[in-house]
Order: structure tokens, then sequence, then C-alpha cells
């Protein structure tokens, strides 16, 4: 129920696990197309995805103040995918049947149903409700202007007056990127906000004057504390953002829904039963509820944070820990090497 990437992500994994052939999938949505959208993972290859990826970077850059910082990825890459090329792969490899039709409720004779609609039922509704949203352009120069290789995570040489605001780039060739403006705070901006910040940004800091505009791309992501209900029904359960497997204080959702896809059928093959995989440990659940405290209360203090964190630690233990893949030992060195005022001040406040 939904045919957006989540839906697609859950079949793949299910052909992986038992064979294309061996599955029948049935996805119901109101439109016969999703929207198009970029759609990054860092780690290991994923090889169901493999024919999906666009493009790939080994070396990460974060800028900050008159600084910048590189660092190399060794055992993990970053990767691009989209939501078409997503399903382009699972139309080749599945024989979908897709429906067009808006449902309430499940088929009683399938196995199980998986439902990426929003939810109206929390264990915990939103303390804290913040929007990641953000503005890009696919943009072609004149010149050359990007290193293929190096793709930029989180620039913070931006304006950073009206909430926390970075750049990223995602470049696939020298003259070519996907330059967009993210910012976290209460609001949405309007377009012509964003594209103050893009003008400058690619005049300041790109230093580059020619460039045209082949597409954009506009977006928002919910930052909250929320934790929605996954069990619908019987052999009925919520998937992807509606499940609450969008990182709060990051918005990755591709690999959470990949491992939440291959617990859940791992379970159901071990146990005869479809059921919620486990959440993960409490403490991820405390860092996001700290981290969005201080986006909300002091985002003065935001960008200095994941600079330091990103200039003091190893990067591959910095995104596994954004992944929740981290031990405690290993995330008390990473908060050990951070400014404790604000989330000691976050960690007292509701």
């Amino acid at each position: 129920m939904g045919g957006g990437v989540a839906a697609h992500l859950y079949a793949l994994v299910a052909a992986s696990r038992w064979g294309a052939s061996n599955i029948d999938v049935t996805m119901v949505d109101p439109a016969e197309h999703a929207p198009d959208r970029n759609l990054c993972v860092w780690g290991a290859p994923i090889p169901m995805l493999e024919d999906a990826v666009i493009a790939e970077w080994r070396t990460l850059r974060f800028g900050y103040s008159n600084a910048t910082i590189v660092r190399d990825l060794t055992h993990v890459s970053y990767r691009h995918y989209s939501a078409q090329s997503i399903r382009r792969v699972v139309d080749r490899t599945i024989d979908v049947h897709r429906i067009i039709a808006r449902s309430d409720a499940p088929e009683p004779t399938s196995d199980v149903s998986l439902d990426s609609r929003p939810n109206a039922a929390f264990h915990r509704p939103a303390t804290i409700s913040l929007v990641q949203h953000f503005h890009g352009w696919h943009i072609r120069t004149a010149g050359s202007v990007f290193d293929p290789h190096v793709m930029t995570m989180m620039d913070f040489r931006t304006d950073q007056r009206n909430g926390v605001c970075f750049v990223y780039v995602l470049p696939y060739s020298e003259n070519e990127a996907l330059v967009e403006c993210t910012v976290f705070s209460a609001h949405e901006w309007d377009i012509a906000d964003y594209e103050r910040h893009l003008v400058t940004y690619i005049a300041d800091v790109l230093k580059c004057d020619s460039y045209d505009v082949l597409s954009t791309e506009t977006g928002a992501i919910p930052m909250c504390d929320a934790i929605p209900v996954r069990e619908r029904g019987h052999r009925w359960l919520a998937i992807g953002s509606a499940a609450g497997l969008t990182k709060p204080t990051t918005g990755y959702t591709v690999a959470r829904c990949i491992r939440d896809a291959e617990e859940m059928i791992d379970g159901y093959r071990a146990t005869g039963e479809w059921s919620v995989p486990p959440r993960a440990h409490r403490r991820f659940d405390l860092y996001d509820r700290l981290l969005l405290r201080i986006i909300r209360d002091e985002p003065q203090h935001v960008s200095h944070i994941l600079w330091t964190l990103f200039e003091r630690n190893p990067v591959e233990v910095i995104l596994r820990f954004l992944d929740e893949q981290t031990t405690l030992r290993e995330e008390i060195r990473l908060f050990w090497s951070l400014p404790w005022n604000p989330f000691l001040r976050a960690l007292f406040r509701r």
C-alpha cells in the first residue's frame, strides 16, 4: 500500500531472499509514478541496487568558516540513487502487479501487507517538530569547476541567520553537479530564499559565474521524535517513513529500510510470523532528541558542533554512528570530542 521508494526496496529484499519468481508483489498507489527524487547512501556496496547507482564517491568534503577538510573513505563509499533508478531495477527484476487506486485496508488474501502511508497512531507523539527542507539546482558550468571524485557533504560557508543551513554538492563531472541548499528549521522557506543562498554559494565558494540550471529539486523531510505504531493489523505493518525509519537528525532512510526488510523477512522465515523488527538501542533515540533540541533552541551552535565532529573523528566511525551501528565506547569517544555545554543544556530541557 503505497508505491514509493520504501515499497520497492522491500520488494527487492524479498526477491533477494526468496528469488523473484517465488514472490507475488502487488503495489497499490493513487498515482502511476511517484515523484522522482535523489537518494544517497553510505556504506558497503548493496548488490541488489548496483544497477541503480547514478554516481559514487570515496572522498567527502566539509566546509566551515574559512576552512575545509577532506576525508577519504577506505572501506565504504557514498552512493547516489534516485527513486526512478530504483524503480527501474525493480521493474527489470520483479513482475510487480501495479494497481492505480486508493486503499484503506489490505487484501484479505495477502500473506503480508506493507503500508507506507502516513501514520496517525503513535507510541510516542512528537515533542519536537522541525523540518529538513531543501532546494537544489542541477547545473552545468561553462568551465571546469568540480572535482568529480569529491562530494561536498556539508558546507556551512553560507548564511546561518534563518536556521541551520548548509550546501551539499554531488559532482557528476568537472562541469556538472547537483548543488543543493539544505536547512534545519521550524518552517520551510520561499524558493527565492534558497536560490539567494545558491547564487551566493556558487559565486563566492565555487567561484563560478557562468552556468545553466538543467533541473531543480525541492523537498521537505520531517525532523521529529515521534515513534509511530507500526502494527496496523494482523500481518499489516508500516514501512518506510511511516514506520519511523527516517533518521530524525539526518533524513536518511534507504539503508534503514533495507535493514528493516531483511530483519522482518528473516524473522518470518525463523518463526512463521510477520512482526516488526526491534528498534535500535534507546540511546540513539536520546542522541537524536538532544540534537533536535539544540537545533530548535540553540541553532547558532549546530554548525560548529557538526564541523567539530568531522574535524576530530574518523569519518567512517561518524557515518556508522549516524547509521546507528557504533558501539557505546565509540560513541563516548565521539561525544568527548564535542563541545559539551549545548548537550548538557539540552539534556535538562524539554
